[in-house]
C-alpha cells in the first residue's frame, strides 16, 4: 500500500532518470560513482569523502544498455561500436554529474564513470572560503579578467580547472558579450544568463553525427561580436586559430580556457610543440595559472600551485612566479 507518489517517483528514476545511480549520488559526501564493465560482474564503486569503497550494489547488462541509450538520446553522440566513448553532462537528482562511458570493442561491455559537479556555479569568495584560493590571488584573478588577460587554467584531471573557470567567468564585467566554447557542458551558462549575462554558447560535439568542429566554432565566436573568448578546453587545431585571434586583436576581451599541464613550461611544451602554436604567439598568454588535487585527511581537496606571468625573452619566452599557495608577489 505505498502512496501513488512513492510510486511515481520510483517509476520516474527508474525510466526516466539514472536509477540506482541516482542513490549513490544521494549522499552529498560521494562524489564519483564507477560502473565497472562487466557490469553484472562487478560492484558498483563510489567514492564517498575521498575513499573509494565498494558497494553490495550491480548494475544489470540491461540497465547499463538502457543508460547508454538514454545518453545517446541526450547527447547527440553515438556511443556505438563505431564511436565506442562517450562523454557527456546529466542530472542525477538535484546534482549535476559527468559521465565518461566506454563500450564493445574497446571495452567488456559498457561501463561508466560518473563524476559530481557540484561546483558549476562556484564564485570566487567561494573558492576562497574552501581554501582553493588565498584571498589576494582572488582578486589579482578577479583584476586580471576584468582588464581583458588572456589566462590559460592548467593541471591534472580533477584539479578544479573547470570550476575555477566557472568562477572567473562571473568576473568579466557585466556588460560584456561573452562566447563561450565547450564539447561536454559544465561551465555556469544558465546560472550567468538568468543574472542578465550576454553569454552565447557553442556547443561542439566532435565525430558523431552532426556537429562543429572546434576550429569552426571558434572562427564562429570570432564572428559574433566583440567580448570576451572562452574555450572549455585546448586541445587541438583551436589552438592555432585562437593564438591567431589574439595576435591581431580579434578578441578585444578576456581569453579564458583550460589546458592539462603541470606549470608554465609543460604548458608551453603543450602548446607549441603538441598543438603547433608559434612561441611568439604562445607569448601573447598573459597568465598560466596552475592547480592541483591533494589528499588533506581522508578529503581530497584542490588548491593553487602558481599563477606564473609569461614574459618575452631573447630566447622566446620566459615565465615569472607572482603567486604560489597563500602568497602574491607583484612588481
Amino acid at each position: 500500500d505505498q502512496p501513488v507518489e512513492t510510486l511515481v517517483a520510483a517509476l520516474e528514476k527508474h525510466t526516466l532518470g539514472l536509477g540506482i545511480v541516482e542513490d549513490c549520488f544521494a549522499d552529498p559526501d560521494v562524489t564519483d560513482a564507477f560502473l565497472t564493465a562487466p557490469v553484472d560482474e562487478n560492484r558498483i564503486r563510489v567514492r564517498h569523502d575521498g575513499e573509494t569503497l565498494r558497494t553490495n550494489v550491480r548494475l544489470t547488462t540491461d540497465g547499463a544498455d538502457a543508460l547508454a541509450s538514454r545518453f545517446r538520446r541526450s547527447s547527440g553522440r553515438a556511443f556505438s561500436r563505431a564511436s565506442p566513448t562517450l562523454a557527456a553532462t546529466t542530472d542525477a537528482g538535484d546534482r549535476r554529474v559527468r559521465v565518461a562511458g566506454v563500450t564493445t570493442p574497446v571495452s567488456d561491455g559498457v561501463g561508466f564513470t560518473f563524476r559530481a559537479h557540484d561546483e558549476s556555479a562556484f564564485r570566487l569568495p567561494d573558492l576562497v572560503e574552501n581554501g582553493t584560493l588565498a584571498p589576494s590571488t582572488a582578486a589579482f584573478l578577479s583584476v586580471a579578467v576584468r582588464r581583458g588577460a588572456a589566462v590559460l587554467l592548467a593541471g591534472a584531471r580533477g584539479a578544479g580547472k573547470t570550476t575555477l573557470l566557472g568562477a572567473l567567468l562571473w568576473e568579466l564585467p557585466v556588460d560584456v558579450r561573452t562566447v563561450l566554447i565547450e564539447d561536454t557542458p559544465e561551465l555556469p551558462v544558465r546560472e550567468l544568463q538568468s543574472e542578465g549575462r550576454d553569454v552565447q554558447p557553442l556547443r561542439v560535439a566532435t565525430g558523431d553525427g552532426a556537429s562543429i568542429e572546434p576550429t569552426d566554432a571558434l572562427r564562429t565566436a570570432l564572428r559574433l561580436g566583440d567580448g570576451a573568448i572562452v574555450v572549455g578546453e585546448v586541445r587541438g587545431e583551436e589552438a592555432r586559430v585562437l593564438y591567431e585571434a589574439m595576435r591581431v586583436g580579434a578578441a578585444d576581451g578576456a581569453v579564458l580556457g583550460t589546458i592539462h599541464g603541470g606549470g608554465g613550461e609543460s604548458v608551453r611544451e603543450r602548446v607549441v610543440t603538441d598543438l603547433g602554436v608559434p612561441e611568439t604567439a604562445f607569448a601573447d598568454t598573459d597568465l598560466v595559472v596552475t592547480l592541483e588535487a591533494y589528499d588533506d585527511g581522508g578529503s581530497r581537496r584542490r588548491r593553487l600551485r602558481a599563477i606564473e606571468e609569461v614574459r618575452r625573452t631573447d630566447d622566446g619566452v620566459g615565465f615569472e612566479t607572482i603567486a604560489t599557495e597563500g602568497s602574491l608577489s607583484l612588481e
